[in-house]
């Protein structure tokens, strides 16, 4: 951002509210999107859901779940591990995160999705947050195992949640826990007025009401919401749903990997960023979502007081009527894709004339023998390709 480039910061993308302020401070004094990359926001129950929410589905959403709930005891060991830090028991960065560390450090997952579904910064905020944690157990006995001593102290409960209330009586809860063996489960619950869905273990739906109006689905005039949809009414209401932006990149996404999301979450980015428009998740998002870690922390050390919320968008949090994603028309939208493939060719094009990879792949060498001599070559022959490849492609332009 302070050097004019808009930003995607990876989640947690703050560790503290210090971090937040720090980030938000910077995306307005330098005018640059700082975007949260929330792959979950973009997976394809959570964006059904999304919708069906906006067209007011499930009534007026009261109360919702989220979590991260994944062991990680096969991962601790594969961790980055920072040589320049004083981590002399050998745990790598994550499990000495945790171990100095205490609140929900990891609640984006979570809260991601089902802030969106509750329009917050859109029309409602956290006002008030309560966190209570267990004991250390296994996170104990892990150190204590890897490193041959007893763990006198360990900040990080095996098990965290949090409970939010909204400024218009909504409640949230959040859990963390990357301890304890359980299967994986990020709950993705949705408690409404007229429904309620649930993503794990099975994706489902129950409904009362005219949902399925329209659709053709079974049994739509006995619909209620005392028992979960069959499978041909799920299937309807899914169909109905379906999430504009699925539609255009969820074929693709599902051949890309990790369930499809990133894939998502990326052209989604690369097509607001295209297109001018305004971010699905913005920096007041990143610094709400992230400030679980230590607000809990502080709500938990004050034997699970209530904590205040900052207000992050600095009064601004009801200026927008519900949460929406933002579309260029066709007409644009298909311009910009022309466009795009027209630079990308002329960038394949410019490569292989200059040869770059060739000459990229020299410098790696080198580097890799250590020869300076032949690194300083090597670099000077890649860096004047580069700027005879620009100078081609700008001429084209």
């Amino acid at each position: 951002m302070e050097n004019g480039k808009h930003t995607a910061i990876e989640v947690p993308s703050a560790m503290n509210l210090d971090q937040c302020w720090s980030l938000i401070n910077l995306s307005e004094q330098t005018r640059k999107h700082c975007f949260i990359l929330e792959n979950c926001c973009y997976d394809y129950y959570e964006m059904n859901a999304l919708a069906m929410a906006q067209d007011g589905v499930f009534g007026d959403i009261i109360r919702a779940e989220g979590a991260y709930i994944h062991c990680l005891e096969d991962f601790w060991d594969a961790y980055w591990k920072d040589p320049a830090d004083n981590d002399k028991d050998n745990l790598h960065w994550r499990m000495k995160y945790n171990m100095e560390n205490r609140g929900d450090v990891y609640p984006t997952h979570g809260l991601g999705p089902v802030a969106q579904c509750l329009n917050i910064h859109r029309g409602d905020r956290f006002t008030t947050l309560v966190a209570m944690d267990t004991e250390s157990f296994v996170g104990k006995d892990w150190v204590k195992n890897k490193s041959g001593k007893e763990c006198k102290e360990f900040r990080n409960g095996d098990h965290t949640t949090t409970l939010m209330r909204t400024a218009k009586g909504k409640v949230v809860e959040i859990q963390h826990n990357v301890m304890t063996p359980q299967p994986y489960n990020r709950l993705f619950k949705l408690t409404g007025t007229k429904g309620y869905a649930t993503k794990y273990p099975t994706e489902e739906f129950a409904l009362s009401g005219e949902a399925l109006k329209g659709t053709g689905a079974p049994q739509m005039d006995n619909l209620n919401a005392h028992g979960f949809m069959n499978k041909e009414q799920k299937e309807a209401l899914i169909k109905k749903y379906y999430h504009p932006i699925l539609k255009k990149y969820g074929g693709l996404g599902r051949q890309m990997g990790h369930g499809g999301m990133d894939f998502i979450m990326d052209s989604r980015l690369v097509y607001c960023l295209q297109n001018g428009l305004p971010l699905d998740m913005d920096v007041y998002d990143l610094a709400e979502w992230c400030s679980l870690a230590e607000l809990g922390a502080l709500s938990m050390d004050n034997n699970s007081a209530a904590v205040t919320f900052p207000d992050f968008t600095r009064g601004f949090w009801n200026k927008q009527d519900g949460y929406k994603h933002q579309y260029a028309s066709p007409e644009a939208e298909a311009a910009t894709e022309a466009a795009a493939a027209a630079y990308t060719k002329s960038q394949k094009e410019a490569t292989a004339k200059f040869k770059l990879w060739n000459l990229y792949d020299a410098v790696a060498a080198a580097k890799k023998a250590n020869n300076a001599k032949a690194l300083k070559s090597a670099t000077a022959k890649y860096n004047k390709a580069v700027a005879a490849a620009k100078k081609a492609m700008n001429a084209k332009k």
